[in-house]
């Protein structure tokens, strides 16, 4: 048998250029420094040449200055007898007295500062302020059971109204208003912990009325302000339909998005309710939803989805990671922990909101920790801020 090697083309391996290390040339960070090498020639460089070549690669000679006995060579002769020589040394960011601000001049700065004149917000209407609707759990029993739970989420209504007041006082306005639940917006009756089907002070449906209630009377607060008002809701581990203590249908069968979609054909039916709207995908299909509030894409997630010590940071990341919808969100919201975090730790924002429920005595005798409870709101959008997000408070 023969082969033509004619017939078979010869294709060049690619190569990757690397540097020689002698090469004429620097390498230099300002923060942690780096090489410098010369050209062939015959002697070793003084301190002024160093300097010369220093500042001939653009570098300052008084900023940066070669490291003593770092100096290496290279030699060798050329066919016509002559020895040539390569040197190559280590650089360092060199710190000087004279480089050092001046502290008198900073001091005289600080005491002509005058406070800067107020000025008007001017906003193009990207303001919103979100209202965070988590972990009510209608129906627990502890600590003034729902009688005290709905007079807290009341209060909480009647400082939000007040709230959006006092903004527009101030030039400050929002020019809409967004409730989203969280997910826990019920107790439900058994298959949670051991003492539940004891301690709730309501049934199922009982918690669902409150709750349907409770939500259009947010929904009230844009409608009486004359703002328009989104509402929209991601499921919590407490509105499962559970048997034996575990999901048994889907993940979205869940009292936590049914009682918005109950709200949602309300406000359908209602020329009251004509400014609040539930928009395609606000009752979330999934445990994630993102929404652009202004300008601004917000991750939402109960939380109970999340395990492990990176905790919810370190969820996101593996959601940014498998490219799921919430990787795109600046800032990520959840509940489920039932206590007040806010982190930028990873260059965006994550904030933890804390609950409305009375507490769990289980919970505070087994780790000391309890939190005060409270409805967690922030203004978003373009004009909130360089964060997206500003005038964070617990009403």
């Amino acid at each position: 048998m023969t082969i033509d090697l004619g017939e078979f083309k010869k294709t060049p391996r690619h190569k990757q250029v690397h540097p020689k290390g002698y090469e004429p040339g620097i390498q230099y960070d300002p923060t942690k420094g780096g090489t410098i090498a010369t050209g062939p020639i015959a002697d070793e460089p003084t301190d002024g040449i160093w300097a010369d070549l220093i500042a001939d690669f653009g570098l300052n000679p008084a900023t940066t200055s070669v490291v003593p006995g770092s100096v290496q060579v290279r030699a060798w002769d050329t066919a016509g007898g002559e020895r040539l020589k390569y040197y190559r040394a280590t650089l360092t960011p060199t710190t000087r007295w004279d480089d050092h601000a001046d502290i008198e001049a900073l001091k005289k700065l600080i005491e002509k500062k005058r406070p800067a004149k107020p000025k008007a917000l001017t906003t193009t209407g990207e303001r919103a302020l979100l209202v965070l609707l988590s972990d009510w759990q209608l129906g627990k029993g502890e600590n003034g059971g729902s009688k005290a739970t709905i007079e807290r989420i009341l209060a909480s209504f009647d400082r939000i109204r007040q709230h959006v007041l006092d903004l527009k006082k101030v030039g400050r306005p929002v020019s809409s208003l967004y409730f989203v639940g969280l997910g826990d917006m019920v107790e439900q009756c058994s298959g949670h912990y051991a003492m539940q089907e004891f301690q709730t002070d309501l049934d199922r449906r009982e918690q669902m009325q409150a709750a349907r209630r409770l939500i259009l009377a947010a929904a009230d607060i844009g409608v009486d302000l004359g703002l328009p008002t989104v509402l929209a809701a991601v499921a919590g581990n407490h509105g499962e339909n559970r048997r034996n203590g575990k999901a048994f249908t889907t993940w979205t069968d869940n009292d936590d998005l049914a009682v918005f979609e109950q709200v949602a054909e309300i406000i359908e039916h209602s020329d009251r309710y004509s400014s609040v709207y539930v928009p395609t995908g606000a009752i979330a299909e999934d445990l994630s939803l993102v929404l652009d509030i202004a300008g601004v894409p917000c991750g939402f997630a109960h939380g109970h989805q999340i395990r492990g010590a990176a905790g919810a940071e370190g969820w996101w990341k593996g959601q940014a990671l498998g490219r799921q919808p919430v990787a795109d969100a600046e800032i990520l919201f959840t509940g489920h922990k039932h206590n007040l975090q806010v982190s930028e730790s990873t260059g965006r924002t994550w904030v933890q909101a804390p609950a409305m429920d009375g507490g769990s005595y289980w919970w505070t005798s087994q780790t000391g920790q309890s939190s005060p409870a409270g409805m967690l709101t922030l203004v978003v959008g373009t004009d909130a801020g360089p964060r997206g997000w500003g005038e964070l408070q617990v009403l």
